[in-house]
């Protein structure tokens, strides 16, 4: 499914640059996105709650994760 996602953009190079998702923030979820090339877009949980004004005390069920599909080129040309 999300090889499927990826090549949509090879068809209409105009639309987006980057993919964003909140992931559930599990080990399992980060990694399957992880290994799809997703990196988050914070380095620490703590800027993540400090940037969406979260109490840092409170947990953090989700984490911001994108994919710059730029990195698709090098397999394109």
């Amino acid at each position: 499914m999300m090889d499927f996602i990826k090549s949509v953009q090879h068809e209409n190079w105009s639309s987006c640059r980057y993919i964003t998702v909140d992931a559930y923030n599990n080990e399992v979820t980060r990694h399957y996105y992880e290994t799809n090339g997703f990196q988050n877009l914070f380095s620490t949980e703590e800027q993540e709650k400090e940037y969406i004004g979260m109490p840092p005390e409170k947990e953090l069920k989700t984490r911001l994760m994108y994919f710059d599909l730029i990195l698709l080129l090098n397999t394109i040309f």
